[in-house]
């Protein structure tokens, strides 16, 4: 089974070569188009400093060495007023109209850089869903990726890049093993850095500044649901119960509660007082919202011949946000360029590898994850290098 994966890939890494950067499809010139997101999220306790420079870092990377014109690549920033925002409606409508325009042949690609976070989720295994954090906290939930990965049509090049914490399974696709020893340097020591993963209490904590009242990790749905309205993820919104519209179990109960009571002891509220602190947050803490019967379906798994998912850092890691001479920029980021300075024509395998080698010789304990199937693996990152 492998080695006619391994014939597969080969037979479609030749056909992309064949097509080229700038090739055609019968006749047609090949698209390329990217969404660029950078969130630093200025003035506010989530504050990072290296996701715009990670945005300019890609920017150039896809123009020089991948050949994408520049009016073929979005960017979505939050610290100049003259580009769009990154809004999670913003970045959905985006990314949307990227994937369904597409057609087979095509390459596109999606990098997106700031922070991750896990909200509750009753259909996962470990009642938690994985979350990017737009500049809005207008939380993107791996449900709404999947549900717009699946626009895609058969045979479209579909690349996720996530510089953030949280983000394994985002498409559910398998994790390729990346094997051998890292070279790193016992000596090493990473520059001061910041982590890329926001605690829900602190997504609480944002959305109870903007909507001017308490927000309790339970109460995320009812307040993403008053704050967006119709703009709010369908998916992160409808989270508390199952998507079938069945009510929670006794034993669903039992591990949610858990699961809650853990988040209230980080906020510093202790049992006695979690049924005050919930009737005090004016609706929100309720988890309004829409009924069990109103809640969308989950979406299917997204093909595993679609889409190519690189993580940040494994689900135990911290993805850094890196503040060096003078400098700031995602030690991922940072790491793929220097990557593919190294080999510009890396397939995903072996950039992934090679980042993963320079993260570690750079002292950082994060390990950059590759999500899609064997075949894809071996396929040139994004596609052929100019």
């Amino acid at each position: 089974v492998r080695e006619r994966e391994r014939e597969r890939a080969r037979e479609r890494e030749r056909e992309r070569l064949d097509e080229g950067c700038g090739g055609t499809r019968g006749g047609e010139m090949v698209a390329k188009k990217a969404l660029l997101v950078g969130n630093n999220y200025p003035g506010t306790k989530a504050e990072l400093k290296g996701c715009i420079n990670d945005v300019f870092i890609m920017k150039d990377i896809l123009m020089r060495v991948k050949g994408f014109e520049e009016e073929s690549i979005k960017i979505l920033i939050d610290t100049d007023s003259s580009y769009e925002q990154p809004t999670g409606e913003n970045i959905r409508r985006e990314l949307a109209k990227m994937c369904k325009e597409a057609e087979p042949g095509d390459y596109i690609f999606m990098h997106f850089s700031g922070h991750g976070t896990q909200v509750p989720g009753m259909e996962e295994d470990d009642f938690k869903n994985e979350a990017i954090c737009p500049t809005d906290m207008n939380l993107i939930v791996d449900d709404d990726l999947r549900d717009i990965a699946n626009a895609c049509k058969e045979g479209v090049n579909f690349t996720l890049l996530t510089d953030c914490c949280h983000s394994g399974g985002m498409l559910d696709h398998r994790e390729i093993r990346i094997t051998g020893d890292k070279k790193k340097d016992p000596d090493a020591v990473p520059p001061e850095y910041a982590g890329r993963e926001l605690p829900i209490e602190s997504v609480c904590s944002i959305l109870s500044q903007q909507l001017g009242k308490l927000v309790e990790p339970h109460g995320v749905r009812g307040a993403l649901s008053e704050k967006y309205g119709a703009a709010a993820s369908k998916f992160a919104v409808g989270m508390w119960e199952n998507y079938s519209g069945k009510k929670m179990n006794s034993k669903q109960k039992q591990q949610i509660g858990a699961f809650l009571t853990s988040c209230f002891a980080k906020l510093g509220v202790d049992g006695d007082n979690q049924h005050n602190a919930s009737a005090g947050a004016g609706g929100s803490g309720g988890g309004s919202g829409g009924s069990a019967a109103d809640k969308p379906p989950r979406p299917a798994n997204v093909p595993s011949e679609i889409g190519i998912l690189i993580t940040g850092c494994q689900g135990h890691e911290t993805s850094a946000d890196v503040r060096a001479g003078g400098t700031a920029y995602g030690a991922l980021t940072k790491n793929i360029e220097k990557a593919l300075e190294k080999n510009p024509n890396a397939n995903f395998y072996e950039l992934v590898h090679l980042a993963r080698d320079g993260l570690a010789e750079g002292g950082f304990t994060q390990n950059p994850c590759l999500e899609c199937s064997e075949e894809n693996a071996r396929l040139p990152f994004i596609c052929p290098s100019v």
